[in-house]
């Protein structure tokens, strides 16, 4: 057989000629060439695509942005539109009510003036100053009322002051008219006094020979006791229909002096300190305005994609009138007049009191409500602590309760004698002369050493007022014993704490008194004291603050009823078209105290000085801030939330959450459901409503959720106010019940901004 041919080696390969390394080379040219177009033409793709969606996205948005704009405008003109007539309503409303208080005092026709007149007060004034022939007790007790009737009228005007556009001067001379007349009151009490003195043999008591004499009215007790006797073993005395005694040191009990109390159901005394109350500072609100956003704010990330979302127009921060004020009459068959009630104002507002001669040291005033410049309130409490010690009160933590009891040591003029048919009488002074006790020489020193023994807050020492007794004992004139029993209509839900009222200072004081002793069942306080004066009980102004929770909760059309769960107590507060009335809640622990204002239907502002006045204080102040840790928020934002609330009241509930806290301070977050019966609401039908300024919403989170989220809820809308948030929440029924009267409307929204639930919670 013929040789095979030689194979090549195995993993050789053969050479490329030149012409298959050109080929190979212009092929992989041609595929490079061929991807780069490819990329180039789908970039170029990608590119009209990116431009075509956002072209689409624009216009889609414009469209959303357009019919936001178009809804938030007509949503703010539409409740423009109802505010504006609620606000002239009450506007006529306060007129009317004006014109028919007039009217009725000038057809009482029964000789009392109009305290408002310079001309009228003016001659009521002399009159009784220079009349004494009408300084008998019975007499000044009569006129008294009178007197009373026209500081209250005055106090009155004062607190309605933005309603009825007082002047400056008119509240300045309003102010000095009231402690005018309050001076006449105590000097013709005074010359009442003096009168009884210089008979008190005729009316001496047949058992103990002493004059022992109580008489008054409905607003102030006498309790005069005379010591015509001078048995030295007389040690103390009750007035048993007042449920007050004393105790006298010997050497009194052997001495010409009498002892007067005069327990009274006001307080002429407080607002002449200079911590009553802050500068007057003027409040404003928001109107809503339609403006356009910036570019940047309209893409803030906040909205939402598609056709649900909306652009938020910004709300323009302008001084506005608000909500009208509204005035009562008051009920008083004697006096016709006007009582101011400020809608969309906070809580309850304080006379301005600037002091007059008679009233040094007191400063000007407001109410203690609504929104105040920070620096200003600063400002007000580096003045009013200029001179102040740790034992002087601050008005502005704390509040007289129940009353004022005046306390003092006069001297007994010489009593007429009979002599052989005649009845000859002594002529000394012709005015009612105080006893200095102790002695003026030794004031000073007694005064130190009862000095300082009680702080605010605290409990005494019993070391130190061992020590202050001794010391008294040693300067031969030991404090005198007082116990009497506190208001039965008052509550006290902490121990009260005792001062007095220092007139040199004009401040209420703490230090003075020891061996205090509080009968919680008897409801009685006993002390020792060397301060004679005025003595009154004081209470922390904030006990009940912050709040625990609250509830708005409509019961029917213009009937909703409030709940407040507070740090003591539980209150609610009903209101009904344009009146109002407190309760306890049913699981609230009975409280006596509280009967003689339970159930009584008043106009809000009045209801609100009957609570304070009874001790149930959930009203804060414009500077309770300073003394309760609260949420704050943008004052502006609240009080429109306050006013819209009012406005859906009747067909939606409100109640507090816990996220409130969470959000910032220019955001808002309680829950809402809409309500039209009196039942509980179930904790599913609740939802998350977010409030600002620009905006309102409905969240997609819940109460229960655990972290805070600002998403919107799927298939609801932005809407340029709360009031029109919940016309979107609510059903047809719902909706035509929303349409409230305008006097429940300002009844709500006065009750709301005083309690301020919203920031106290």
């Amino acid at each position: 057989m013929p040789p095979k041919p030689k194979s090549p080696a195995k993993g050789k390969k053969g050479k490329l000629s030149k012409a298959e390394k050109e080929r190979l080379k212009k092929e992989e040219l041609e595929r490079k060439e061929k991807e780069e177009e490819d990329a180039r033409l789908k970039a170029e793709q990608e590119e009209k695509d990116r431009l075509e969606r956002e072209r689409l996205e624009r216009e889609e948005r414009e469209r959303i942005e357009a019919a936001e704009s178009q809804r938030y405008t007509a949503e703010s003109q539409d409740l423009l539109s109802l505010l504006e007539g609620n606000r002239n309503a009450l506007v006529t409303l306060l007129e009317d009510r004006k014109q028919k208080a007039q009217w009725l005092r000038f057809m009482k026709c029964d000789g009392s003036p109009d305290p408002t007149v310079n001309a009228e007060i003016n001659t009521y004034i002399n009159l009784w100053k220079e009349d004494e022939s009408r300084n008998d007790l019975d007499a000044v007790l009569k006129e008294s009322n009178q007197t009373l009737d026209l500081i209250n009228e005055l106090q009155q005007y004062l607190e309605a002051a933005d309603n009825i556009d007082l002047t400056d001067g008119e509240v300045l001379r309003y102010e000095e008219t009231i402690v005018e007349l309050e001076d006449l009151l105590h000097a013709k009490q005074d010359a009442a006094t003096f009168e009884l003195l210089k008979g008190a043999t005729y009316q001496a008591d047949s058992e103990s020979g002493n004059l022992q004499l109580v008489n008054g009215n409905e607003c102030m007790l006498f309790m005069v006791w005379g010591n015509l006797t001078k048995n030295p073993r007389f040690k103390s005395y009750e007035f048993e229909k007042s449920k007050l005694s004393f105790e006298l040191p010997k050497q009194l009990a052997l001495s010409d002096v009498a002892v007067r109390f005069i327990q009274t159901k006001y307080d002429h005394y407080s607002h002449r300190c200079r911590t009553f109350s802050l500068k007057k500072k003027k409040k404003k609100t928001s109107v809503l305005e339609v403006v356009e956003l910036p570019e940047e704010e309209k893409q803030n990330g906040e909205e939402p994609k598609g056709g649900e979302a909306g652009e938020a127009v910004e709300e323009d921060k302008k001084e506005v009138e608000g909500d009208a004020k509204e005035t009562e009459e008051k009920k008083d068959e004697d006096t016709a007049e006007v009582v101011g009630e400020a809608a969309g104002e906070n809580d309850e507002k304080t006379d301005e009191k600037q002091g007059s001669a008679e009233a040094a040291g007191a400063t000007e005033g407001e109410a203690a409500e609504g929104g105040g410049d920070e620096d200003g309130d600063e400002d007000d409490d580096d003045e009013m602590n200029e001179f102040e010690d740790e034992d002087t009160v601050d008005l502005r933590a704390y509040q007289v309760l129940g009353g004022v009891l005046n306390f003092d040591l006069l001297a007994l003029p010489p009593q007429p004698k009979q002599v052989k048919g005649w009845i000859m009488t002594q002529v000394t002074s012709s005015e009612l002369q105080r006893v200095p006790y102790p002695a003026i020489n030794d004031a000073p020193k007694l005064g130190q050493t009862l000095s300082g023994t009680i702080t605010m807050g605290q409990t005494l020492d019993p070391k130190a007022v061992a020590n202050a007794a001794a010391a008294a004992e040693a300067l031969g004139a030991p404090p005198l014993g007082i116990k009497f029993k506190l208001p039965d209509n008052v509550l006290y839900s902490e121990e009260p704490q005792l001062v007095y009222w220092s007139e040199q200072g004009k401040h209420w004081r703490l230090d003075g008194f020891t061996d205090i002793s509080f009968d919680e069942a008897e409801k009685t306080i006993s002390f020792k004291t060397i301060n004679f004066g005025q003595i009154a009980c004081i209470q922390d102004k904030h006990i009940n603050m912050p709040f625990q929770s609250w509830e708005l909760k409509p019961l029917g059309a213009n009937h909703v009823k409030l709940t407040i769960v507070a740090a003591i107590l539980e209150v609610e507060i009903e209101i009904k078209e344009e009146l109002c009335c407190f309760h306890l809640s049913a699981e609230s622990d009975p409280k006596p105290s509280l009967d003689s204002i339970i159930n009584k239907w008043m106009p809000p502002q009045e209801l609100i000085k009957t609570m304070r006045a009874a001790g149930v204080n959930v009203f804060p102040e414009r500077d309770s801030k300073k003394y309760v840790n609260i949420t704050e928020k943008d004052e502006v934002t609240e009080e429109t939330v306050y006013q819209q609330m009012a406005l859906t009241a009747s067909n939606f509930a409100y109640s507090w959450s816990k996220w409130n806290c969470e959000a910032s301070p220019e955001k808002i977050v309680m829950l809402g459901a809409e309500k039209l019966d009196g039942t509980q609401v179930t904790e599913d039908a609740w939802s998350l409503l977010l409030m600002r300024k620009d905006r309102c919403f409905k969240l997609k989170m819940s109460e229960q959720d655990e972290e805070f989220s600002e998403v919107y809820a799927e298939g609801t809308q932005f809407h340029a106010d709360l009031y029109h948030m919940v016309l979107e929440l609510s059903s047809d029924a719902g909706r035509e019940r929303i349409n409230t009267d305008f006097r429940f409307a300002d009844a709500v929204n006065q009750i709301l901004s005083a309690t301020k639930v919203v920031t106290y919670s």
